[in-house]
């Protein structure tokens, strides 16, 4: 992985050629994704297409770090609710095999 710039040549760089500035970023994050366990790349993936459409969605640098903090406040308080009522979450409806109207009619037709 590139080593990360210090932050007055990376604001410099963000001031004077965007667009630079964010070929190096987006660079910067597949590399971090790529050295994820793979597993996990897909989640992250997807967490960086969230924040890019959060980050689309500023009309200046201070409305969109707003945004983004707002966004992280979320997922913060949805975290803690988690850990504090673990037994909140929905739980899914586990439909049993034998009761598919195809496989019961298979099974009938089976038995005669």
């Amino acid at each position: 992985m590139e080593t990360l710039p210090d932050f007055d040549v990376m604001a410099k760089l963000a001031q004077d050629d965007p667009e630079k500035f964010e070929q190096l970023r987006q660079q910067l994050i597949e590399e971090t994704i790529n050295q994820a366990n793979s597993g996990m790349q897909p989640r992250l993936k997807a967490q960086q297409s969230h924040i890019d459409l959060i980050i689309s969605r500023g009309k200046n640098p201070l409305h969109t770090t707003m945004l983004l903090r707002d966004e992280l406040q979320r997922q913060l308080a949805r975290f803690a609710q988690t850990l504090q009522q673990p037994s909140a979450q929905e739980n899914a409806v586990i439909t049993p095999i034998s009761s598919h109207p195809k496989q019961v009619n298979n099974a009938d037709k089976s038995s005669l």
